[in-house]
């Protein structure tokens, strides 16, 4: 049985499972308050991206975008303008909005989380976990940051709170490990990848 404790920047921010009993528990982007000259900024990153992606070029948290990005348009969508952009090819590492700690009961076992991207953010728009799955382990003691890779051609706006990852726990076999000579427990098995063909 593995334990788990979360320290919550915000009680929203715990991972939660969307469908009971499924395996994984979705994780959202936890984005801090904007700071002075917060809006000179976005208004004019908001100028850029209109410029330099066209029409039905723009997703915000995973849906696209008809109209025009404006400033209006964002403040519709998250009344803060809290958003963290991934353009194509870009990448980032996202806070979660939660510490964990892991353990479990069994010696011979270590308990770990696993991150992993979200089925309809990689298949639909290409953004994924960069180092999927990302492990974290029982002595972690840090906030969990997302590191998050655009795959696509189209930009990507998240607001804060936007579900982009999912996480499960994993009880993981400590090994028996020795150095020897020669392998004891290989097959009959000649040849490497592909060798059975495709």
């Amino acid at each position: 049985m593995i334990s788990v404790e979360y320290v919550l920047a915000e009680p929203v921010f715990r991972p939660h499972r969307a469908v009971d009993r499924s395996a994984a528990l979705d994780v959202k982007a936890y984005l801090p308050l904007p700071t002075d000259g917060f809006w000179e900024s976005f208004r004019a990153t908001v100028s850029s991206f209109s410029i330099e992606y066209p029409l039905g070029s723009v997703y915000i948290n995973g849906k696209k975008i008809a109209t025009e990005l404006t400033l209006d348009l964002l403040q519709q969508s998250e009344p803060q303008l809290r958003f963290f952009s991934l353009a194509p090819g870009q990448h980032k590492i996202i806070n979660a909005g939660f510490k964990v700690g892991l353990s479990t009961d069994q010696p011979d076992k270590i308990a770990t989380m696993l991150v992993c991207a979200r089925s309809g953010l990689a298949c639909k728009n290409a953004i994924a976990v960069i180092n999927a799955p990302g492990i974290v382990d029982e002595h972690y003691p840090d906030w969990v940051g997302i590191g998050l890779i655009n795959h696509g051609s189209d930009l990507h706006l998240f607001s804060h709170g936007a579900r982009i990852a999912q996480v499960m726990f994993l009880e993981v076999c400590v090994a028996q490990e020795r150095v020897v000579e020669e392998l004891t427990t290989v097959g009959e098995r000649k040849g490497g990848f592909g060798h059975t063909g495709v």
